[in-house]
């Protein structure tokens, strides 16, 4: 594998690793909070909030760090010819390799352009939403570290 391939692949997973970290810790208080019955306990508790906030933008940065960063250096790694593949088909590839479940990452993606362009009004989808966040995080961060196993077992 080249320098630069090794560089690009050690900086995604060093953003991802640093997001799964915060994002386990956050899950971890979470639980330990539960139940959160609505969105009105949270608003009344800022420790709560604060904790809701953190799942969200962890979630949604974890997301970013694999989709922009590490799907490209996995796929430059494993030496395929991406650079003109739309998502999809990088998805796809990943997925036949056991990467990853592209349904799955699709729905996240859906999720987390729900998380960034909520209306505080709706509160039934804001309630949703962070229902959906606090489950697929903790799926992401299995298949993250089904990733990270993937990739050591190559060597990198």
């Amino acid at each position: 594998m080249s320098t630069l391939l090794e560089a690009r692949l050690r900086a995604a997973l060093h953003e991802a690793d640093a997001h799964q970290a915060a994002l386990e810790e956050a899950l971890a208080d979470w639980q330990a909070t539960q139940p959160v019955d609505s969105l009105a306990q949270l608003a009344a508790d800022k420790a709560l909030k604060r904790l809701a906030d953190q799942i969200r933008f962890r979630l949604m940065n974890l997301q970013d760090a694999l989709g922009l960063r590490l799907i490209p250096a996995t796929l430059g790694m494993l030496a395929e010819p991406y650079e003109g593949w739309p998502m999809q088909d990088r998805l796809s590839r990943l997925e036949k390799l056991g990467y990853l479940d592209a349904i799955q990452w699709l729905m996240w993606w859906d999720l987390c352009n729900r998380l960034a362009h909520e209306y505080p009004d709706d509160v039934a989808g804001c309630w949703a939403n962070l229902q959906q966040a606090v489950m697929a995080a903790g799926d992401m961060l299995v298949l993250y570290r089904r990733w990270r196993q993937l990739l050591q077992g190559r060597g990198y």
